[in-house]
């Protein structure tokens, strides 16, 4: 599991292993290739959740993402970016304060409601003990990982 440590600036030091850098390197490609790829429209559940409606209006919707452009995917894709290239070959070792601390929490965010829509998971089933006979299992259990690395950063980072 990872470990926390504290750091002077109100940040924490992430401290991972082969294993959780390996997950987590994995992930941020996956989610840069749905992105970056083309592989997801509007209308995808995922599309849906990563990039909320800003107006009910469809029109004002509309001026909204004209306006926008693509710097929200852009943004989202540098902060994959910034992830992955703070990893370590192997282990990790990765100090997260101030912008760098924000950018891993979106990016952490991201990753668990891409996994999290994919896996049409409601409060129910991620409440529950994860089954291991649910075909579903290794990706529930990733979900529940990284909430437990995005609470671990955000306690520590707050001195909770």
């Amino acid at each position: 599991m990872p470990d926390f440590v504290p750091t002077p600036n109100n940040g924490v030091r992430l401290l991972l292993d082969d294993t959780e850098t390996h997950v987590i390197r994995q992930l941020t490609g996956e989610l840069r290739a749905l992105l970056d790829g083309g592989r997801i429209d509007r209308g995808d559940p995922v599309y849906e959740r990563l990039f909320p409606s800003a107006y009910t209006d469809a029109q004002d919707e509309t001026a909204y993402r004209d306006l926008i452009g693509d710097d929200l995917v852009t943004f989202k894709l540098e902060a994959l970016d910034m992830v992955s290239d703070a990893l370590g070959k192997r282990t990790s070792d990765v100090t997260l304060e101030g912008e760098t601390l924000d950018i891993w929490l979106a990016c952490l965010t991201d990753l668990r409601l891409a996994i999290g829509t994919r896996l049409d998971v409601d409060e129910e089933r991620m409440g529950a003990d994860v089954d291991p006979r649910d075909p579903d299992a290794q990706s529930l259990a990733v979900l529940h990982w990284l909430g437990f690395i995005q609470e671990g950063v955000v306690r520590t980072s707050s001195g909770l």
